[in-house]
């Protein structure tokens, strides 16, 4: 199918057979495939198990495949971490901030789907895994994930490695320099409570110490209603998207923050009826989850950071 078209994610289990993965799929289908063959990108992500009943429906199609423990996971607290996936060769960074995930943190299909988008757009991309700071109340939990952020951001490398690189110590200045710093573009991208954060992190001093070139909102949390940000992020390219029918965070109020901001807010619509929930009990309009909001999405995120790695610092 065309690279712009996205279809929902199924859940499933994967069996490694010598050099072929079978992969035992929820609606009880299965697929077999040479693992040099399988794109981890676009075809199959991997991820904690959810504590639902998906694990005793796929128990049930497949009873043979034993599937993963949830004891063993929520017996201990994920550590404090952030997982890079390097693109082309560029120094261009984004910053992917989740949403409320329990289990999954930065695991779920929207937010893997924005990073494959952003990766093939050639972006170096970073998932802060915000977990850890659920252990607190809900304020200190969420000033802890701002700390989170900041220290993500702090921390930037000076030049970021790329998926093509090589690791060979022979090879020329010329082949191995890339842009410095001073002229890649940062972009921090943020859904739903990870919106939030990353509007929080867009102080004017961050903002021009680090030059931090873009923020884009996806089905975003109201930073000035629920923290009180009382200052307009200072960076270059700002805009906020959301789908009209999302209920667990109503459109109309991003609209005031793109009002208040003077910033492009951007509506999806979906004949998907408002609030109707996935499987799992996730809003499909919140989490993008139909396929012609995902779809719409992943073109807005192309072009907002195609208009940003075009743009002169």
């Amino acid at each position: 199918r065309p690279e712009e078209e996205y279809t929902p994610w199924l859940n499933g289990v994967a069996v490694k057979n010598k050099s072929r993965l079978f992969f035992l799929w929820e609606d009880g289908n299965v697929e077999s495939f040479l693992i040099d063959g399988v794109s981890f990108i676009n075809l199959v992500h991997f991820i904690y198990a959810r504590k639902s009943t998906s694990n005793a429906t796929l128990s049930s199609l497949h009873p043979s495949i034993p599937l993963p423990s949830s004891s063993s996971s929520s017996s201990s607290s994920p550590s404090s971490q952030s997982y890079h996936h390097p693109a082309a060769a560029s120094d261009n960074i984004v910053i992917l901030s989740h949403g409320w995930s329990e289990h999954d943190g930065p695991d779920y299909p929207f937010l893997r789907t924005v990073q494959t988008a952003a990766q093939r757009a050639g972006w170096h991309v970073i998932t802060p895994d915000y977990r850890p700071s659920y252990q607190f109340g809900h304020h200190r939990g969420r000033s802890e994930r701002v700390c989170r952020l900041l220290e993500e951001i702090i921390c930037l490398p000076d030049r970021v490695p790329s998926s093509s690189s090589s690791s060979s110590s022979s090879s020329s200045s010329s082949a191995t320099t890339s842009s410095s710093p001073a002229h890649r573009h940062v972009v921090l991208i943020g859904h739903s409570q990870g919106g939030a954060v990353s509007s929080l992190a867009c102080t004017d001093r961050v903002v021009s110490a680090v030059g931090i070139s873009g923020l884009l909102l996806l089905g975003s949390e109201n930073p000035i209603a629920m923290d009180g940000m009382s200052w307009v992020p200072r960076v270059d390219h700002v805009k906020i998207v959301h789908a009209t029918g999302d209920r667990v965070i109503r459109a109309a109020e991003m609209r005031s923050v793109a009002e208040t901001w003077q910033v492009p807010f951007v509506l999806l619509d979906s004949p998907v009826p408002s609030g109707q929930r996935w499987e799992n009990e996730d809003d499909i309009h919140h989490d993008f989850l139909s396929n012609d909001l995902l779809t719409s999405l992943v073109q807005e995120v192309e072009k907002f950071l195609n208009s940003v790695a075009t743009s002169s610092k």
